[in-house]
């Protein structure tokens, strides 16, 4: 039997519980020095409960703990820094909106955060060091036995090595077959002359785990999978390394009686993609609320200052292709689109997409203020509620754009678009190159975590509150 664990932070329960622990043992302090009485211990105790809230926030959005023994004393401690500011910072935050900050002594809060960090750092690295030394005993060693060929023999310690750093488990593989009968100099594992020598090893000696080390999945690669496995011997079978100058993602599934490699530029488990859905209908609710209070006062003026529809709609092209009505308050005279062909020697950008320093399409004052200020993406937040679009994520292009794509240029379609994304955040005036847009675009999605979004839609909000410029 061979246990999985697909989310790292049950993986690698033992940082998570220590991070918990070390969060909150840190009430002590206040609690040792007297700052909690009966008056106050229901706010100190609240506190508590939002700083917990906030460590299984920061857990469920980032991999906190993915690659965790392979880091090094900078890396681990820069990781330790990050997630603890971020958590304070969290919470610093609500008690703020709370109105509660005032109860809770500032020097307290400070010294809680420096002793959790101190403690964070030091407990993850015993428990590293602790593991890592478990690998020199050899009764926690698992025993097992390779099936190769020899032109892979080359690359076995390294794959052993990389499973090791992985999961910190000492795989023991003590015997080799070489499947081909290739002779072998130099082979550190001492070998056995043939599959059925094999097969009689693995029955009447100690052995947990089969790896398989092949170029191909043949008969008999099934046959010795299959012998294998009606001993109660776990079997890996290694895939390879595939190379591509693509950045890409890949799981192995079942469909049926069928297992496929999957490959794509990211992979989002259903957990991220129900957290990204719901952060998009509360942001679009709330986004739908601010809308109607503006549109009372912002509706009127474009009415007076350009006669016609107060909301503009255009097809635009979203997730892998399908096309969507997107909604904007209208900035632009109402035959701008007419005039887009006039203005063409005028484009800023290279390449597929069209902007214009001064566009005179712009409706004066109301216009490039709703403009300057994001206000005209507002109604978009109906499209983010329907499901079209995200919060976060790439420009929609126009029909326009997207019949002119070259094969490459599709890629920033994986995911759904946004009404704001990394290109808007990198200074999207200074961006003129459309294969520049690509390259940012490609970078959100195959970087892509939960707390991405997070720090792009801060992001955002100090760019218009900053330079009061469009996003």
């Amino acid at each position: 039997m061979y246990k999985v664990y697909k989310e790292s932070w049950l993986k690698y329960y033992k940082f998570t519980i220590s991070d918990f622990i070390c969060m909150n043992i840190t009430f002590l302090l206040p609690l040792i020095s007297g700052i909690i009485t009966k008056n106050n211990y229901r706010s100190y105790f609240g506190l508590a409960m939002i700083m917990c809230l906030c460590f299984y926030i920061y857990v469920i959005l980032n991999d906190a703990y993915k690659n965790i023994y392979c880091r090094g004393y900078f890396v681990e401690a820069t990781s330790v820094l990050y997630q603890v500011s971020l958590i304070y910072g969290w919470v610093i935050f609500i008690t703020f909106l709370l109105k509660t900050t005032a109860t809770y002594s500032r020097l307290s809060l400070t010294f809680m955060y420096l002793l959790t960090l101190v403690l964070t750092y030091s407990v993850r690295s015993l428990i590293k060091a602790t593991s890592k030394k478990r690998l020199n005993n050899n009764e926690n060693a698992k025993k097992g036995v390779v099936f190769t060929f020899s032109d892979r023999l080359d690359e076995l310690d390294n794959i052993i090595t990389t499973v090791q750093n992985n999961d910190c488990k000492d795989y023991h593989f003590n015997r080799v077959v070489v499947l081909d009968n290739q002779p072998v100099d130099g082979c550190k594992i001492p070998q056995l002359p043939s599959k059925e020598a094999a097969y009689k090893y693995i029955k009447r000696n100690v052995v947990d785990d089969v790896l398989i080390f092949a170029n191909h999945y043949n008969e008999l690669i099934y046959e010795i999978e299959e012998t294998c496995i009606s001993m109660g011997v776990v079997v890996h079978y290694v895939l390879g390394e595939r190379k591509s100058k693509y950045p890409k993602k890949e799981i192995v599934e079942e469909f049926g009686q069928y297992k496929i490699v999957t490959s794509g530029l990211n992979v989002i488990s259903a957990r991220q993609l129900l957290v990204k859905r719901a952060i998009d209908i509360i942001g679009s609710l709330v986004g739908l609320l601010i809308m109607a209070i503006c549109c009372l006062f912002v509706a009127p003026l474009i009415y007076i200052k350009s006669p016609g529809p107060i909301f503009y709609s255009q097809t635009r092209v979203g997730i892998n292709g399908r096309p969507f009505k997107i909604y904007k308050f209208r900035s632009m005279y109402p035959d701008a689109e007419k005039r887009k062909a006039e203005l063409m020697s005028r484009n800023k950008m290279s390449g597929l997409m069209f902007k214009v320093d001064n566009d005179p399409r712009i409706i004066p004052i109301i216009g490039q203020f709703i403009r300057t200020t994001s206000i005209d993406e507002l109604p978009q937040m109906w499209n983010v509620l329907k499901g079209e679009m995200s919060l976060v994520g790439t420009r929609p292009p126009t029909l326009d754009e997207f019949n002119e794509y070259s094969f490459h240029h599709k890629s920033r379609l994986a995911m759904k678009p946004g009404i704001t994304g990394l290109w808007q955040i990198s200074g999207r005036s200074e961006v003129t190159s459309f294969e520049d847009v690509v390259a940012l675009d490609n970078q959100y999605i195959s970087e892509w975590r939960m707390g991405s979004d997070v720090k792009i839609l801060f992001k955002t909000v100090m760019v218009v509150v900053g330079r009061c410029g469009a996003v």
